[in-house]
This record gives C-alpha cells, structure tokens and sequence, in this order.
C-alpha cells in the first residue's frame, strides 16, 4: 500500500471514527446478546404432571418458573430504558409490552400460592406460558428490536457520512496522495452499509408484530430477523475496518 508521507488531517467528522468504533463493537456484541432468546423454547416446564398427592410440590415448580419469568421482565425492561438506539416509538411500544406482560405474571405470582388442586395449578401454568410467552416472544421481540434499531442508527450515521468521507479522498488525490486504496476501502464501505440497511429494512416492524397467540407460527419470523440482524452486523464490522483503512491510507 502507497502511502504519502506527508501526514494530513482528514476531514472526516470525529463522529464517523466513533461509529466505526461502535459498528466493530456492537457486531461482536449484538448477536450474543439475543441469539439466546429466539429459539422458541421455555427454559422451564409448562405443565408439569401433577396428582392430589403433590399439589404442594407442583405449585413450588410453578412458583419456580414464574420467579424465571418475572427475573427475565425486569433484565428485558432494564434493555430496553438503556438502549441508546431504539427509536422513540419503538421504545414506548416495547415498554406497554412489558409492562402489560410484568402485570399479567405478578397477577398470577399473587394467584398460585392460592391454588390448592391440579386443574388451577394447570390452568395457571397454561396461563403463564400460552398467554405471555415472554422466553419465546416477548424475549426474542425486545432484544431483535433493540439491535435492528442500533443497527439501523449506525448505517445512517455512516450513510451522512460518506460525502465527507469522499471529499476527503478528493482532497488527498489533488495534493497527490495515492488514494487508490482508500477509494476501494470507501466502496467497498458504501457496498457493506447498503447491504446492511437492505438486511435490517423492515425488521422492527416484523418482530415487533408478533404477539404471543401467535406461537409457534411466528417463530420463523424471529429465526428471519435474527440471521437479517447477524448478517447487518457483519456488514456493519466490515463497513467499519473500511473506515479505518480509509483513515490510515489518507495520513
């Protein structure tokens, strides 16, 4: 790689050096933080097998997976007040989410102790799991829309971006810098981020449709948008490599 060794002062924002920062950083992590809540499963028993003999016992593993659920609630609702890039309708939508959700469970957290035969300790349970579905919907819902929304942030930022970055590429050619390599670097940048935007167009609406009456047939559309969320996030890291390489080739 050619590169003048007249050092210059690049005109690309300080803001774009951070995105790329938070684009190589967020697709190491965003994956990781929701692959685990879309595969469409509870973590606990939905209706546990249950005779007049061991009500007792039945009612303590109900209790169990309820404490589960109210634990998961609050790391969801915690996400979703600190994620710094979900839009604002997003946020107030998820937000009626889980808090419709947190009041269904704690109704039932306050209702089984109460129970005293099977068939409401199985009714309660079928409750718990058919009506809130908060491993396999209300999870997978918040998490997926959390990263597509960041997501999304990030390939804006980089899209308003790329003017400054292409008249900074201009500059350097005219004092005659070889830029040949930064310009690659910069297609190959504006490729990745359309690419990424083409992946991630649509994917909070999607998710954010789902409801729990409609599991298991829409868990396909959680499994679409996460491998749509993977693959953005993998533009996204590549997208920011070509940054820095544009940074590097024009110093």
């Amino acid at each position: 790689m050619t590169r003048s060794t007249h050092r210059r002062t690049v005109p690309v924002a300080a803001g774009a050096l951070a995105v790329a920062g938070l684009a190589t950083a967020l697709g190491l992590a965003a994956p990781a933080a929701f692959a685990a809540s879309t595969s469409g499963t509870t973590a606990t028993t939905s209706h546990p097998a249950c005779t007049a003999a061991d009500v007792s016992a039945v009612r303590q593993q109900v209790d169990g997976d309820l404490a589960a659920r109210v634990t998961e609630l609050g790391v969801l609702t915690g996400a979703v007040q600190s994620a710094g890039g979900l839009t604002t309708s997003d946020r107030s939508t998820l937000s009626a989410t889980l808090s419709t959700t947190t009041a269904g469970i704690d109704a039932l957290v306050q209702k089984v102790p109460t129970d005293t035969t099977c068939l409401q300790l199985w009714q309660d349970a079928g409750s718990m799991v058919r009506t809130y579905r908060v491993f396999a919907v209300v999870a997978p819902q918040t998490h997926l829309d959390i990263a597509a929304d960041t997501a999304n942030g990030i390939e804006a930022t980089l899209v308003g971006d790329e003017p400054g970055i292409q008249a900074a590429i201009a500059a350097a050619g005219r004092d005659g810098v070889n830029v040949t390599d930064a310009q690659s670097s910069f297609a190959d940048l504006q490729s990745r981020v359309t690419a990424a935007q083409a992946a991630t167009s649509g994917v909070p609406a999607a998710v954010l449709a789902q409801t729990p009456a409609g599991y298991p047939g829409n868990a396909s559309v959680f499994v679409a948008a996460r491998n749509s969320v993977n693959a953005a996030y993998g533009d996204l890291q590549t997208a920011a490599a070509d940054l820095q390489a544009v940074v590097a080739d024009l110093r």
